[in-house]
């Protein structure tokens, strides 16, 4: 086992495959959004909406769901003030400069289309589930702990995958990590004003500390 991934995986893959130049992805950079106040819209209003928009309200963002159909979960965030609702079929005048991002959780072709060239057209970042081709963002699977976030992402190849990843490193990284977080950023705090302007001794101690809390 390394870092609670199996070896095999990390050191032998089963599959081997051969990339076309089509199949070829430009590399991704990884960032932790601020959504905090930022208004965001969301095609779809069924479980897979749902999960979304649960993220999106604990991120502190103000989300719109536009959909003919409403499942339960989003009409109680509705009903608690958390979200606003559009009941009806999503149409491009919906999407504007106003929103910073819009997310279609929807199975349906024409829709998703839709949404991904107004949202170009408005330079709005997009992504639609389940529909790489249609995304200029992916969202990760996530392990957290505490103020820990860990993202994995397969470039929208095998959203599967990284969910099974994270399950690995769920049981490989234990809860008390959200405590060392919180330490950590005190004694980062402490030594910045203990040993000003040494910043390469300030991530020495910093580093040594980690490394003897993660060996008990």
């Amino acid at each position: 086992m390394i870092f609670g991934l199996p070896s095999c995986i990390m050191t032998t893959p089963a599959i081997v495959l051969v990339q076309t130049p089509e199949m070829k992805m430009s590399d991704l950079f990884p960032v932790f959004l601020k959504l905090n106040k930022r208004r965001v819209l969301i095609v779809g209003g069924g479980k897979m909406a749902a999960r979304r928009v649960q993220q999106l309200v604990r991120a502190g963002a103000v989300v719109t769901v536009v959909a003919p159909k409403i499942c339960t979960e989003i009409e109680e965030l509705a009903k608690a003030g958390s979200v606003n609702l559009i009941r009806r079929a999503f149409e491009r005048a919906d999407l504007s400069s106003r929103y910073f991002i819009v997310i279609a959780a929807t199975n349906k072709p024409a829709v998703q289309k839709g949404v991904f060239q107004e949202a170009k057209r408005c330079r709005i970042l997009c992504n639609i589930v389940d529909n790489p081709r249609y995304c200029n963002f992916y969202t990760p699977a996530v392990v957290k702990r505490g103020d820990l976030k860990i993202a994995v992402n397969t470039s929208g190849r095998s959203p599967s995958l990284a969910g099974i990843v994270r399950q690995y490193l769920e049981e490989a990284i234990p809860e008390n990590v959200a405590d060392l977080t919180t330490t950590v950023g005190i004694l980062r705090s402490r030594l910045k004003s203990d040993i000003p302007g040494d910043l390469k001794r300030q991530k020495k101690l910093v580093r040594e500390f980690v490394e003897k809390a993660l060996k008990r």
